[in-house]
């Protein structure tokens, strides 16, 4: 500020986008906004058109006019979005549609999954549904399973289906499906019924999709499909095929970013023609015009034919903008790289798209061309001689990777130590060989499949040398470090303690960047008390996960469903849900039993976590477990304490249980955890049989506050003996939200009713945490829900 009080001429762009940002960003921390105050749109438009003209006829009000543009303007955006969310009175209902295929199709062995572009909604008879089109979704996200036949990008169908709004698992630190739906603009998601009235109306047309589609049918005929998936990232921005080792690699080496089609990509591209058209454009041409500027044109055109390729994707989107921006700055004989080129393409990202900011990669990608253009703000890059320009870019790699290395503890509790070397080898050779003849090879797969396999193949040959590579450097032992989660206010002082020390030379308190980055590595995530627990039932859909901990160890009870090869829960939802807590060992593992729902995500929690002991069932451990380190059969009078907290096996029998129940949901393992005042009660799946044999066996120890409702509310289990002598204060169900085996049954939620005992469903309430405090406390037991303590307004309320 000058002494007026009037921000410096030079300076009033930055902190204008500034501005912006926090206005777009208002709103996305609200929890609701149903309220009567967000849902009047014709006022904010009003507001909105206001707000313009008083930014441009009052300089002195434009930092402010420019914070209520950006909240009025995402405010719009969100809803857009949510009036056309999918009405709760059509959830289940059969449903005819009409629509066209849009982007690309992803298949696995059982079924198919894409996006669909509403044009109607139909009633048997051919005719419009009586459906207004302010509440009609526009874009679907649909599941065929077992369909007949293909079906392809562009193509006109009609379908049967079965909708309901968007809706995920809710967990700390996991996947939030619902705002990457959002993000998506899917309005509804669901799965089509069979049905006789399913055809296709039209054939595709000819458009960028159907190019794509030819593309990924050319890369599944190379020989060799190890790379497959990477190559499908790199040309059509299509990851669905990347394996997850393969993505476990990315992530220690911090080269994830290289398989997603942003603003590296993009920028590499752009950047390779820059330079060859700058070298190649004719003296005479000259006359007229600037080698930069001719340059410029034809890097913007070769980038965009790239972002096409790619699908023009949200990320995709915002690196094609940034590039716009910086290459009319080179056009128009500005610096490229300076606060206010960085400061219009933040604008422009934003205006085109609000939502963008919601996106990791948004803020990733402003921070890695702000080092740069802080870097380039210098002039450390003028005059100098080929070997010190090699310099100073080992420089900026090193300054980029020590500038995300806070973005990447706060947002992913994970950053790769080795990364500036990994980027340094391999961005030259992705960017300049592999990305340039990936992108020859799809264009000449359009004339000819055959020149195009054989390219590919070439392509693909390099890629394992570069793979190799980063193999190599992920086996390495400093290769990725890992930590919890991080409250905010340490948070914020860490990566202002990063943004210090990348200042240029002569900046005050520079180097207290060191002292402000302390937080990051200090912090230690707060633990139950002695005595004292904490029980976390995970949200895994129709499944169960349950994370016990006591003040110096941690127990993990079943680990969700295998959905494919490439997709379970346990690497989805549990692994970054300890990393989140700072849980890197398991003092105990538990498999209830085998089913797909209990036992489906046990090898990757295996694998990617130290499990010290694992126990199972007689008849999973014999079929899957016997040959883990330290693992055993979970047996009746099995005990142990932790920190003044006890554990106990309540079931199943070691007389011959497999012989006495044929049905694996009764030998499930049945654990009891208790302290000086409160208890919990694990059943897993147990059925009618078990619950009788328990109360036969265990009638005076079943007695507790808390039970996880036996086999997710079905009418096989919560037998009215059990629940009268059980007698828990609370029940929880581990359930699916509008899961298709109805679950909890309306018989089941009006038996505990019956009994006065609460009910909570993860389906609801996404986790449930509950603190059980120690006896000293006298507390009660702690309840906390995460839709009810961590909501946004884009996610799903029942």
């Amino acid at each position: 500020m000058s002494e007026t009080g009037k921000v410096p001429h030079n300076h009033a762009l930055v902190f204008i986008a500034l501005a912006f940002l926090a206005g777009v960003s208002a709103i996305q921390v609200l929890p609701d906004l149903n309220q009567p105050v967000f849902s009047a749109g014709w006022l904010h438009q009003l507001f909105l058109i206001l707000s313009l003209i008083l930014f441009y006829r009052r300089p002195s009000w434009r930092i402010l006019m420019a914070f209520f543009i950006g909240f009025l303007w995402s405010l719009i955006v969100a809803q857009a979005y949510l009036n056309h969310r999918l009405p709760e009175h059509l959830i289940g209902q059969d449903i005819l549609i009409k629509g066209q295929i849009s982007g690309l199709v992803d298949y696995s062995s059982k079924s198919m999954r894409f996006n669909f572009d509403v044009i109607e909604f139909v009633s048997a008879n051919d005719q419009p549904i009586n459906i207004s089109a302010s509440t009609l979704p526009k874009r679907l996200r649909l599941s065929w399973y077992y369909p007949q036949g293909e079906i392809h990008s562009g193509e006109q169908w009609r379908f049967n289906v079965r909708l309901k709004p968007p809706h995920g698992m809710q967990n700390p630190g996991g996947f939030d499906y619902e705002k990457w739906l959002y993000q998506q603009g899917v309005h509804a998601t669901g799965y089509i019924r069979k049905n006789q009235l399913n055809r296709r109306i039209a054939s595709a047309g000819s458009g960028v999709d159907t190019v794509r589609e030819q593309i990924l049918s050319t890369l599944s005929q190379l020989p060799d499909k190890t790379y497959q998936g990477l190559l499908q990232a790199l040309t059509i921005g299509h990851k669905s095929a990347i394996t997850q080792a393969q993505w476990q690699v990315l992530r220690r080496t911090g080269t994830s970013h290289l398989m997603a089609i942003s603003g590296l990509h993009v920028g590499l591209v752009a950047g390779l023609v820059f330079v060859l058209v700058r070298r190649l454009v004719p003296t005479v041409i000259l006359k007229s015009t600037s080698a930069p500027q001719i340059a410029a044109l034809f890097s913007l055109l070769v980038a965009g034919i790239y972002a096409l390729l790619a699908g023009f994707s949200v990320p995709t989107q915002r690196a094609f903008v940034m590039l716009m921006v910086f290459m009319f700055a080179l056009i128009f004989k500005r610096p490229a790289f300076s606060l206010n080129t960085l400061s219009l393409a933040l604008i422009a990202v934003l205006a085109i798209n609000p939502v963008s900011v919601l996106s990791v990669g948004f803020w990733l990608s402003f921070v890695a061309v702000l080092i740069i253009t802080l870097v380039s703000s210098a002039r450390v890059l003028e005059s100098q001689t080929k070997v010190r320009m090699w310099l100073q870019g080992i420089r900026v790699q090193w300054l980029i990777a020590l500038g995300m290395l806070p973005l990447s503890i706060l947002l992913f509790q994970q950053g790769s130590l080795i990364s500036p070397i990994a980027n340094m080898l391999v961005i030259p050779l992705v960017g300049m060989i592999i990305v340039p003849l990936a992108l020859l090879a799809s264009v000449l797969s359009v004339f000819s499949v055959d020149i195009g396999v054989a390219l590919f193949s070439l392509v693909n040959v390099i890629f394992s040398w570069v793979w190799m590579l980063l193999e190599w450097l992920s086996y390495l032992p400093a290769a990725s470090w890992q930590r919890s989660s991080i409250p905010i206010l340490p948070a914020i002082i860490g990566v202002t303690g990063g943004m210090f020390l990348l200042m240029p030379r002569g900046f005050p308190l520079r180097y207290s960047g060191v002292i402000l980055l302390l937080p990051l590595f200090l912090y230690s995530p707060p633990k139950p008390e002695q005595g004292a627990f904490s029980v976390q039932v995970l949200d895994v859909g129709q499944g169960l996960s349950v994370v016990i901990q006591t003040r110096n160890s941690t127990l993990l009870y079943d680990t969700g469903s295998k959905f494919s090869e490439d997709f379970d829960l346990g690497q989805r939802v549990i692994v970054p849900y300890l990393q989140y807590i700072g849980v890197d060992t398991l003092n105990r593992l538990v498999i209830s039993h085998g089913d797909n729902d209990h036992a489906g995500g046990a090898d990757s929690v295996l694998q990617l976590v130290d499990v010290q002991m694992l126990f199972s069932e007689p008849q999973v451990y014999e079929e899957r477990f016997q040959n883990e380190k330290n693992s055993q059969i979970c047996k009746a009078g099995q005990k142990w304490q932790w920190n003044g907290v006890n554990f106990a096996f309540l079931h199943p029998e070691f007389v011959a249980p497999t012989n006495r129940y044929k049905a694996s949901n009764n030998r499930s393992c049945v654990l009891k955890v208790w302290n000086d005042r409160y208890s919990l009660l694990i059943p897993g799946d147990i059925e009618r049989k078990a619950e009788l044999q328990l109360l036969k066996s265990q009638a005076n120890f079943l007695e507790v506050d808390v039970l996880l409702v036996p086999h997710h509310g079905s009418n096989t289990s919560s037998t009215l003996g059990w629940l009268q002598q059980v007698k828990p204060q609370l029940g929880i169900v581990s359930a699916g939200y509008k899961n298709r085996f109805g679950h909890p049954t309306t018989n089941v939620l009006n038996r505990y009713q019956a009994q006065n005992i609460k009910v909570l469903n993860t389906a609801d309430s996404g986790m449930i945490l509950l603190n059980f405090p120690a006896v000293s406390t006298k507390r009660p037991i702690e309840v906390r829900q995460q839709r009810k303590v961590s909501t946004h307004y884009w996610n799903h309320r029942l």
